[in-house]
């Protein structure tokens, strides 16, 4: 049997790497494994393989579930003297101005590989050893810096990824300096740690050679990840938030950022009616407004530092994929290639402080990929990265989409707005294009569509069956649609 599927995803690499496995006759969520991996590996100082991750998925006569892969507080075998040291405070200039937490104390318990190990058991047709092979050959061969990385490193290069010897090296040439996008990136031992994690499965992550390697890393810098810590993560099955939208159904995370996402849909019931109007503009800032101050603390984060891929095949199985390094540690494993979080560090999610929360408790999280489905049997997976301008990216993709009726593509390219907490009340940062004139609050109007409002990507299934992939015009995205060759 022939299948097709539709792949969205942050880079050619990464769309490249989950066409292969499906060319070779695996369905949606191989694609997305595939696809999700190579982004980890390949989108330098943006994720890494030590991130975080939810995953929903839904297939054809079941119920959707989430896969949470998010990051668990480490220092199960830690005295209480290790927490609170090993950062490094860090403020640069990007967005506006961000201040975050780098070094070996603020690596938390990645969960992106057991999520990932836990969709492929489910749902995948392949061999787990078959998705990592085409990722393994790209990073093998070395591949080019992002456009995306390029311009997250300008900011970052330094004080992020150059206090470490092992870090500076993949990013800087040999006389120090700061890579063009486009040039060759190699890390060193990361093509043998994917042929490892092939031939071990996802749990050598955790408990085997490699988990140890990484915590091991973290011991020796006076971080709190600890073998302990690494044993004892699992990826956990959540059922979503099931959010209406006239005729469609979507299924969301059950976090943070999932949760933000049903509260404006349902306010936005019947907003907008028939078009973006300056009264439905409006509308939509008071709707941000309300969800987002109704949160004891808002998400402020401008991190770049997420992915999300989105895959859907004519059978109907849907995939969305998110996964979130905060800024980067700074923390490259050595001899291992594996880039680690920092999401301990980024404040605006750790409301108690710098190791505030409890061994093994998990972090909050703007994440939220999304499936949904239409009363005629039409699907859509939809997704993006973005901090806390995630959900605020997808409500109006999907208003533009669902209630609008624009394209997949028009709906992608739509101008955006999102409210931002300023002293005194809040602001609205717009995309020109959208009308202003009822707005109730002071507007912060951008140029130019901007990665600033996310980098969403999606897959549609229409109800005969046809596939529609297509990525977000703010970001260096791809998209694509192929068939199993050979069957």
């Amino acid at each position: 049997m022939s299948r097709a599927v539709g792949i969205a995803g942050p880079s050619e690499v990464a769309v490249r790497a989950g066409a292969a496995v499906a060319e070779a006759g695996g369905n949606a969520v191989d694609a997305a494994v595939a696809a999700t991996l190579a982004a980890l590996c390949t989108e330098v100082a943006i994720v890494g393989l030590d991130a975080a991750a939810f995953v929903t998925v839904w297939r054809p006569g079941d119920a959707p579930m989430v896969i949470d892969g998010g990051i668990a507080m480490p220092g199960l075998d830690r005295p209480v003297g290790r927490f609170g040291l090993a950062g490094r405070p860090v403020t640069l200039d990007y967005g506006g101005g961000m201040h975050t937490i780098v070094g070996y104390g603020a690596v938390g318990v990645g969960g992106a590989v057991a999520a990932l190990g836990e969709v492929a058991g489910g749902w995948s047709s392949l061999p787990w050893s078959e998705l990592l092979a085409p990722v393994a050959r790209c990073v093998r061969e070395g591949f080019p810096l992002s456009r995306a990385s390029r311009t997250w490193l300008e900011y970052s290069h330094r004080e992020i990824f150059g206090w470490q010897a092992e870090s500076a090296a993949v990013v800087h040439d040999a006389g120090g300096e700061l890579l063009e996008a486009g040039a060759t990136v190699r890390i060193p031992g990361l093509a043998e740690t994917l042929d490892e994690l092939g031939r071990e499965g996802p749990a050598a992550f955790y408990g085997g050679r490699l988990g140890d390697l990484i915590a091991d890393c973290v011991d020796d810098g006076g971080g709190l990840l600890g073998r302990a810590d690494r044993r004892a993560y699992r990826a956990g099955l959540r059922s979503p938030i099931h959010c209406p939208l006239d005729d469609w159904m979507i299924a969301a995370p059950p976090s943070a950022g999932g949760a933000a996402l049903a509260a404006m849909l349902a306010r936005l019931h019947d907003v907008p009616a028939e078009a973006w109007t300056a009264e439905a503009v409006a509308e939509l800032a008071a709707a941000q407004c309300a969800v987002f101050g109704a949160e004891p603390e808002p998400g402020a984060g401008r991190s770049s530092s997420t992915v999300h891929i989105s895959t859907l095949d004519d059978d109907g199985l849907a995939c969305a994929v998110t996964a979130s390094s905060g800024y980067g540690s700074g923390v490259l494993v050595p001899g291992a290639g594996i880039y680690l979080n920092n999401c301990l560090g980024e404040l605006e999610l750790n409301p108690l402080g710098y190791h505030g929360l409890q061994p093994g408790e998990r972090m909050a999280s703007n994440m939220a990929p999304c499936v949904a489905r239409r009363a005629d049997g039409a699907m859509l997976a939809v997704g993006s990265p973005g901090a806390e301008r995630i959900t605020t990216a997808l409500l109006q993709v999907m208003l533009d989409f669902m209630r609008l009726g624009m394209s997949l593509e028009e709906a992608l390219a739509a101008p955006r707005l999102h409210v931002e907490r300023i002293p005194g009340g809040w602001r609205a940062a717009v995309e020109p294009g959208l009308p202003l004139e009822a707005m109730r609050i002071p507007c912060r109007v951008f140029e130019h569509l901007s990665m600033f409002f996310g980098g969403a990507g999606a897959v549609l299934r229409e109800n005969d069956g046809v596939l529609v992939a297509a990525a977000d015009p703010r970001r260096q995205g791809a998209a694509t649609v192929v068939r199993a060759t050979g069957q």
